[in-house]
């Protein structure tokens, strides 16, 4: 109690010190196989963003497509080569070697008084590929050399292809005005076709920005897609046991690993996190079976988490209510952890003017982790034909990581027909 006591006056003294603080959050995804390989093809969307969120062309998910930069295309390509206008859904920008889907970073604004900020955010591996408020700057998506005659040899599709398992490096910039508090009191943000988890992000307390179009919000948003190695490498034995490897060069500070099959939950928290260069494993017998209903504890458990890694209560009940039906209503075998902030700070690295007096960036590792006998099911179901091929095909055509699950399938089929066995 006492600890406890001590830990909340200091973050008292913290926050009555820092007048003005930069607080920041997100998720990003992987899969990997049993073998702890991440695998490809995390470029599909799990829902829909607002209409009103901005992207690249080609990278839509729920925007209508610029019809200007689509005219641009047909005039100097003959061809889009994908995204057809209007249509709705993930765009058709193709890509390939996607191994990391970064879902809402959203960054808020703590301060006293009102000011002028800018702020860059890099993205190396990958794209920052949807936004929210418009961005006053940032990468432009790569383009094919334009035929000499576009109408009769318009540039061929795959010409397009954004290939992340080579060398890329996104980035955004927004020039904000960031509002007093009693102006964000009174400023709205709601906008008609808001969505649950868009709701959800805005905290009390933080400031409204302000883009020089007017667009308002209370806070920053980002997405995108890339290719990088977070740091915590995933594998699941064959005698079912979960194993964790803390590859990223700092200490993970906290971990939480959730299992969902069939209606049934189970649960194992890492409290103190594991250690640079440790391991940790979950064997079958240690996990928590969890009653039906609303799993509170594991909700406390990872808001505790994200609170002590520095984010406002708010903040964290903000990103757990955000994420909780994909997190823990979702099928399947996943790790949460916090990215060290060496690593956070590699890979998407932030400056903002003027400098603010205290910085929180906490960003989270969703592991998900396919399972031995998961993947001889999957196995399986890959070589059935005619009627019974249907479930794993509409896994393959539908499933948000269907094409993760169909790369993993195809490297074990491989290795059983070359007399491989795991």
């Amino acid at each position: 109690m006492k600890t406890t006591t001590r830990l909340l006056f200091t973050l008292m003294l913290m926050d009555s010190a820092s007048a003005y603080q930069l607080h920041e959050w997100g998720t990003f995804t992987t899969v990997s196989g049993s073998d702890g390989v991440l695998l490809t093809g995390l470029q599909r969307e799990e829902e829909i963003l607002p209409p009103f969120v901005h992207s690249h062309f080609g990278m839509e998910n729920g925007q209508v497509p610029s019809i200007t930069e689509f005219n641009r295309m047909i005039h100097h390509h003959g061809t889009p080569g994908f995204g057809p206008p209007l249509s709705k859904g993930m765009g058709e920008r193709p890509v390939s070697g996607v191994t990391v889907k970064m879902e809402t970073p959203v960054i808020y604004f703590h301060s006293d008084k009102a000011l002028k900020a800018s702020v860059k955010v890099g993205f190396e591996g990958g794209t920052i590929s949807q936004w929210y408020p418009e961005r006053s700057g940032g990468e432009t998506l790569p383009e094919p050399a334009a035929p000499s005659d576009p109408k009769k040899s318009p540039t061929p599709v795959e010409k397009w292809n954004i290939d992340f398992s080579k060398t890329y490096r996104g980035s955004i910039e927004w020039k904000v005005d960031v509002l007093s508090p009693q102006e964000s009191a009174e400023a709205i943000t709601f906008k008609p076709r808001d969505f649950v988890n868009w709701l959800r992000a805005r905290v009390p307390g933080a400031n409204v920005v302000r883009t020089s179009n007017g667009e308002l919000e209370n806070y920053l948003f980002y997405r995108g897609i890339g290719n990088f190695q977070p740091g915590l490498v995933t594998r699941v034995s064959s005698d079912e046991t979960l194993q964790l490897e803390n590859q990223s060069g700092g200490d993970i500070p906290f971990a939480l690993a959730f299992e969902s099959k069939e209606g049934k939950v189970r649960w194992h928290e890492l409290r103190k996190g594991i250690s640079k260069g440790a391991s940790a494993s979950i064997a079958e017998a240690q996990w928590t079976d969890v009653p039906a209903g609303f799993a509170s504890p594991i909700y406390q458990s990872l808001r505790t988490g994200l609170t002590e890694s520095g984010l406002t209560i708010a903040e964290a009940d903000a990103m757990v209510q955000t994420w909780w039906t994909s997190y823990f209503e979702r099928d399947g075998l996943r790790v949460f952890w916090i990215v060290p902030r060496s690593v956070t700070d590699r890979v998407l690295p932030l400056s903002v003017e003027p400098v603010p007096d205290r910085i929180v960036r906490t960003l989270v590792g969703r592991s998900e982790v396919l399972r031995p006998r998961e993947e001889r099911l999957w196995l399986a179901a890959s070589q059935e034909t005619d009627v019974k091929a249907q479930p794993w095909n509409n896994l393959v055509n539908t499933d948000r990581f269907g094409l993760s699950i169909q790369e993993r399938i195809r490297a074990l089929a491989s290795q059983t027909a070359g007399g491989v066995s795991r």
